[in-house]
């Protein structure tokens, strides 16, 4: 009977490990987009789409906060002579969501 109880330890163990593993698996893929956005902007911080996309993706997740800081970092980094796309439209899309979320 003893060797049953030590089974069932291992056993609630072994199944905690794997109710951590799953958390981190599913906080890992809710992070996946902005991870995703991350590595493309260290490949070419110039994207102005890119830029776009990531402040949709806080947009999307009610994250003001990030959105804002986003906006920043973008209009900071982007050089208009290495730009992909129109610089000028993250400066509009910034002074549009001021204007709407005060």
């Amino acid at each position: 009977e003893e060797e049953d109880d030590e089974e069932e330890e291992d056993m609630d163990v072994e199944g905690n490990d794997m109710d951590l593993r799953l958390a981190r698996l599913e906080h890992l893929m809710e992070r996946r987009p902005i991870l995703l956005s991350s590595v493309l902007l260290r490949q070419n911080p110039h994207n102005v789409a890119e830029w776009h996309k990531r402040v949709k993706l806080y947009k999307d997740a009610n994250d003001a906060r990030n959105v804002i800081q986003t906006f920043a970092e973008a209009v900071k980094t982007v050089d208009p002579e290495h730009a992909t796309g129109k610089p000028h439209t993250l400066w509009l899309s910034f002074a549009e969501f001021y204007e709407t979320h005060g």
